[in-house]
């Protein structure tokens, strides 16, 4: 299960490495985090979100299910006590699923797991990427565009 969340962001990371290799931070502030189970969750977004997979809007208000491992990335304290407000930072693929950008609150707890979950993830991706450096040795500065 980790080697699967952790191969994206090794995918990113070595994309990102190989393609700019003094990216930026994310954004200032933006943490990503993985949702840490299955959930239905609350549109939050002004006028609704079109969900292409269902060919149906839903409404503010209304509710959309999001699958465990699903990335989000936090926007900032939720309006309810005790909450972060996040959005879906992918598309849902299967029916009944949340669009792509969905604002939604978690409890300040599962928000917690779900950052930590990516800090572990992220941080076995890196091991990994740095583990790929020293088996390719020169190989590797070849692959990024890296020169000595």
């Amino acid at each position: 299960m980790a080697i699967t969340r952790a191969l994206p962001v090794i995918i990113i990371g070595l994309t990102t490495f190989a393609v700019v290799p003094s990216a930026p931070a994310l954004a200032d502030g933006a943490e990503l985090a993985f949702l840490p189970s299955t959930m239905t969750v609350t549109l939050l977004n002004e006028g609704g979100k079109y969900v292409v997979v269902d060919m149906k809007k839903i409404e503010k208000g209304e509710t959309c299910r999001l699958e465990k491992d699903s990335v989000i990335v936090k926007i900032g304290p939720g309006e309810t006590s005790g909450t972060t407000k996040v959005r879906y930072a992918a598309p849902q693929l299967s029916s009944g699923g949340c669009p792509l950008l969905t604002e939604f609150e978690l409890p300040d707890a599962t928000y917690s797991e779900a950052r930590a979950e990516f800090e572990k993830s992220k941080e076995e991706a890196s091991n990994r990427i740095e583990d790929i450096k020293k088996k390719l040795g020169e190989k590797w500065d070849e692959f990024t565009g890296a020169k000595k």
